[in-house]
């Protein structure tokens, strides 16, 4: 097990925003869109053992950075709080399994750690499963998820649990389910199935996009399931109570890039992305976050600029400091990010309502 030393990187939060400010409106790209601006964002917690450039991607979720220990046990969830302390390390294993490997994790609402995997049980059967943990790591739930493999999962308020994933024979078996959103309880197994892969993309590799962790995202609001799905450029929300789903397609044009770089959905149920681009053939890149307004009745969501974050620099130079790089998740009301300047740590900042848009 690897030790954490958790400290502060202390700099003054005015001359950070300033530092962005400037570096943004100086080499911002050109393109419509509302001032919605950031709060000074507080100094930036280090997680040097969790954050970096070829570590699997962890998760923001209720209140702690969930990291799946993938590269020395792949069972093993560690978690930590704001502060950068390590606050449970657990490894999360089902009754009776021999041997597991995880693959989404998340926090739940009394503190523990949410998994979902596979594993190969002591009679030699492998299966696919989700699991929970008490906030002393002792592993307490699990549900078999049959052929299903999880990608995402998240924790419902009334402690049902939601994933996003797809059934192994889908291109195989023509009547396996080809729903890649689905919700369990620990108690009664399988509730429902929703949202058709067929419905996102006829692409024979569809399932992919829900495979990769920075192309499709799933969170458990406070009384709605939402889901992004960067390839098709759909956003999806399901109410918790009637499973009512509405889809939007969301409007790209005014983007920076359609390479996703976190998605965050706040208390007060606001929605953020973050995104960039491959450099173009000048070698120009561009990151910038954006809210998304998904109204009900269109079929559209619209992707409003946050000011100050679009940043516009040559790939083949430094990045310049200030640049927004990744968008973790939400903090009650805050927003978890990283930029150029924090070293592996994060920074916690509130996007400010919008004003008149600019012609």
């Amino acid at each position: 097990m690897r030790s954490q030393s958790p400290f502060f990187k202390v700099t003054l939060a005015a001359i950070l925003l300033s530092c962005f400010a400037r570096i943004a409106s100086a080499q911002q790209p050109a393109s419509p869109q509302a001032l919605v601006t950031l709060s000074e964002p507080v100094p930036a917690t280090l997680y040097p053992e969790v954050i970096c450039a070829r570590c699997i991607v962890p998760e923001w979720d209720r209140g702690y950075l969930v990291h799946l220990e993938f590269d020395t046990d792949p069972a093993r969830v560690t978690m930590y709080d704001r502060t950068g302390k390590k606050v449970l390390e657990a490894r999360v294993v089902p009754q009776n399994a021999a041997k597991v490997s995880l693959i989404a994790t998340g926090a739940t609402h009394a503190g523990g750690i949410l998994a979902a995997g596979g594993g190969i049980m002591t009679d030699g059967s492998s299966h696919r499963f989700i699991a929970r943990t008490d906030s002393a790591g002792r592993t307490v739930q699990s549900a078999d998820t049959g052929r299903f493999t999880t990608r995402h999962v998240c924790e419902a308020s009334d402690g049902t649990v939601w994933v996003l994933g797809y059934d192994l024979d889908i291109h195989d078996l023509p009547d396996a389910d080809k729903n890649v959103l689905r919700h369990y309880s620990f108690e009664k197994g399988l509730l429902g199935t929703f949202v058709s892969l067929d419905s996102i993309s006829k692409s024979p590799d569809a399932y992919s996009a829900i495979a990769s962790p920075i192309k499709s995202y799933l969170r458990c609001g406070k009384d709605r399931v939402l889901v992004y799905l960067a390839p098709a450029a759909q956003y999806i929300e399901l109410d918790a109570s009637t499973e009512k789903l509405t889809r939007w397609s969301v409007d790209m044009s005014s983007v920076v890039g359609s390479n996703t770089r976190g998605f965050a959905v706040t208390d007060e149920g606001r929605i953020f992305l973050a995104f960039a681009n491959d450099p173009d053939p000048n070698g120009e890149r561009k990151h910038g976050l954006y809210e998304l307004k998904a109204t009900p009745g269109s079929s559209i969501a619209s992707l409003t600029a946050v000011d100050g974050t679009a940043t516009a620099f040559d790939s083949d130079k430094n990045v310049p400091d200030g640049t927004f790089l990744r968008l973790w998740g939400a903090d009650g009301n805050s927003l978890v990010v990283s930029r150029k300047g924090d070293d592996w740590g994060l920074s916690w900042t509130k996007v400010l309502a919008a004003s008149t848009a600019l012609e």
